[in-house]
């Protein structure tokens, strides 16, 4: 999509924009609180993208590094006006790019059941993993472990 610049996180603003964004795409719908990313034991180094449009956040990616190897996307959303337009493909493909120039092997995922053929267009495959979480599961959402292996995947 034209004029939506995808590039990592520079301030303490932009970490909140994301922040924000995560919650109200992935966790204020299922009725969880804001400031529920905090919750979720993320570890540095970490990689934020987000997508911006005429300076608003539209779209943002947090992966975790889990050594020189390996990457794993934690969170990737976008807001509902933006998806189906290349947002969220954009922001994966910056990650891939990034991991790939920095020789990481592979980047994996817990992608919920809503959004593994997404990832699956992006070349991750199912490694046969599964998780469960009950508050997530009475909404129907379950997660399946993906996993792309980088050797100049894009």
């Amino acid at each position: 999509m034209q004029g939506i610049d995808i590039r990592m996180v520079a301030s303490d603003g932009e970490g909140a924009d994301l922040a924000r964004l995560l919650w109200r795409v992935l966790w204020e719908p299922l009725g969880l609180p804001e400031g529920m990313v905090r919750s979720f034991g993320l570890v540095t180094p970490r990689t934020d993208l987000i997508a911006v449009r005429c300076d608003a956040v539209v779209g943002g990616l947090v992966a975790n590094w889990l050594s020189d190897a390996e990457v794993e996307i934690r969170h990737l959303a976008v807001l509902p006006e933006y998806q189906r337009q290349s947002v969220g493909r954009r922001l994966a493909c910056a990650l891939i790019r990034l991991a790939d120039h920095e020789r990481a092997a592979s980047i994996e995922t817990y992608a919920r059941n809503t959004s593994a053929d997404f990832f699956a267009r992006l070349g991750f495959l199912p490694t046969g993993e599964h998780l469960e979480d009950a508050h997530f599961g009475k909404y129907g959402i379950h997660f399946e472990r993906m996993r792309l292996e980088l050797a100049g995947s894009i």
